[in-house]
């Protein structure tokens, strides 16, 4: 049990860690043992857990400088730009490829309403996590 609960924290926590996220969240965790749905949840949680924790704690977190300075980067990307242009199917594509930090960031300074982003953004990174743990698990089979 402790073994589980020790690999479910990794997967959240690389999920929620910006140099991971859910591209190496979900294939790390199977890697360590934690089976292919545990391994989505739990990455899964810690990739989208990003958005809503920026959406609401933005004004706090800019407070710190080397924080404040992440996030003017982030809102001045080409990322940020293409989400302000688009709509709910733009946030459902770029999230995963933009990565949760930047789409975060993105939609608080925009003003995207939390229940679009938060909806889009969760939606988004199950379906790319869920892909990511089929490919990760076809390649376990191949070479094993």
């Amino acid at each position: 049990m402790m073994n589980y609960i020790w690999l479910a924290a990794t997967a959240w926590f690389m999920g929620f860690f910006p140099l991971f996220e859910i591209y190496l969240a979900v294939p790390a965790s199977m890697g360590l043992g934690l089976d292919i749905v545990s391994s989505v949840f739990w990455s899964w949680l810690g990739n989208f857990m990003v958005i809503p924790f920026i959406s609401y704690s933005y004004d706090w977190l800019t407070k710190f400088k080397k924080i404040n300075k992440y996030f003017i980067k982030l809102a001045n990307s080409k990322s940020s730009k293409k989400l302000n242009n688009g709509g709910f199917l733009i946030i459902l594509i770029a999230t995963p490829i933009f990565g949760s930090w930047a789409t975060g960031v993105a939609g608080k300074i925009i003003g995207i309403d939390r229940k679009r982003l938060f909806l889009s953004s969760g939606i988004s990174i199950a379906i790319y996590g869920m892909i990511i743990s089929i490919l990760t698990q076809l390649g376990i089979d191949t070479f094993s």
